[in-house]
């Protein structure tokens, strides 16, 4: 195979722009909340869902359950969310923001909402239109075949 090939495959696009994405996240997510992507996805869900346990987050943001315990670590150490767990289940572990959590929340929104109406406005209104449908028909043909192989 040569690099041509790789470069026609669509996984190693899509592989290229997501390292791109996330490293331009990574800066902007630096300079605004000193957060990280994986943080950042915590952080964001927590401010929309509220107060949600391990198992929810880890579903949501995509995060493997130790990179999810290492963030929910950092976080909390940094004072940005609580951690508690229930009475009546003590292995779950749920996750809360703080008001210093809420304010880096509300800080780094609208910077990663701007970046992507910049990323949309490199597009036609026909292919924003498409583009979203189409990510999510590729998304769910995985997840279909991740079923039905036994992975989650």
């Amino acid at each position: 195979m040569s690099t041509h090939d790789l470069e026609n495959l669509i996984t190693f696009r899509l592989a290229r722009l997501v390292s791109e994405l996330n490293r331009q996240s990574n800066r902007l997510l630096r300079q605004t909340g000193g957060l990280n992507v994986p943080e950042w996805r915590v952080v964001s869900l927590l401010g929309v869902g509220g107060e949600m346990n391990g198992r929810q987050l880890g579903s949501l943001a995509r995060l493997d359950p130790g990179l999810l315990s290492r963030t929910l670590n950092g976080l909390e150490q940094r004072g940005l969310i609580v951690t508690t767990r229930r009475p009546n289940d003590r292995r779950a572990v749920w996750a809360s923001l703080t008001p210093a959590g809420w304010e880096v929340e509300k800080a780094t929104r609208p910077v990663m909402l701007a970046r992507h109406d910049r990323l949309l406005a490199a597009l036609s209104p026909d292919e924003r239109e498409i583009i979203l449908p189409l990510i999510d028909r590729l998304y769910q043909t995985i997840a279909a075949e991740n079923a039905a192989s036994g992975e989650d």
